[in-house]
């Protein structure tokens, strides 16, 4: 990217900072804390202010004063910067809007949240749409070996829990179950047009 590109993308962040001058709390906290990042990665750091501003609806002039909500902001940015993967980052944006949604954000986990997609592969993510998150009985989600891997990781994040029943005979695949922060995970994944294509 050369000089000229760089300009165009700090004077477009600069542009929707200004028009939106509730959110200058938040993004100033976040230069404060990750000024070289953001110099660095200002396509990213465009493509989370403009989360906000195609937002309104969610981004109201009482959420962006919130103090909770400018923690998590600050908080969200730093890994959405982080983020190699271009669709690791959308599934962050599904988070924090769900995040910023919410009207106990105290409650809500988003260090968590954030955390065990930061751990998940693409791979992790595939397997993911197989995972019933309508019932509370156990079931195999896959009987692939391909996805074994994915599956007992998922399992040491807590978003599956392994079911401890007795079976009869050789089990090659394990038996699951959904974890309510499975649950309550999955469907930040499965928001707008991150898995649109995936069931």
């Amino acid at each position: 990217m050369n000089v000229k590109d760089k300009q165009i993308l700090k004077d477009s962040i600069d542009v929707i900072i200004s028009n939106i001058p509730a959110l200058n709390i938040a993004w100033g906290l976040s230069r404060a804390l990750y000024g070289a990042g953001l110099k660095l990665r200002e396509q990213r750091a465009l493509e989370w202010v403009e989360m906000v501003r195609d937002n309104p609806e969610v981004f109201t002039q009482e959420i962006l004063q919130q103090e909770e909500f400018q923690d998590g902001f600050v908080f969200s940015l730093e890994k959405y910067l982080t983020s190699r993967n271009e669709e690791k980052r959308r599934y962050f944006r599904n988070i924090f809007l769900g995040y910023s949604k919410n009207d106990n954000k105290y409650e809500f986990e988003l260090e968590r949240f954030v955390h065990v997609l930061s751990q998940l592969s693409l791979e992790d993510i595939d397997v993911l749409k197989y995972v019933n998150v309508k019932t509370r009985n156990s079931y195999q989600v896959f009987d692939d070996s391909k996805c074994l891997s994915s599956i007992y990781h998922l399992i040491n994040l807590g978003i599956l829990y392994n079911d401890p029943s007795s079976r009869v005979g050789p089990i090659e695949f394990p038996f699951v179950y959904t974890s309510t922060l499975g649950i309550n995970f999955i469907k930040y994944l499965k928001n707008e047009k991150c898995l649109a294509n995936k069931k």
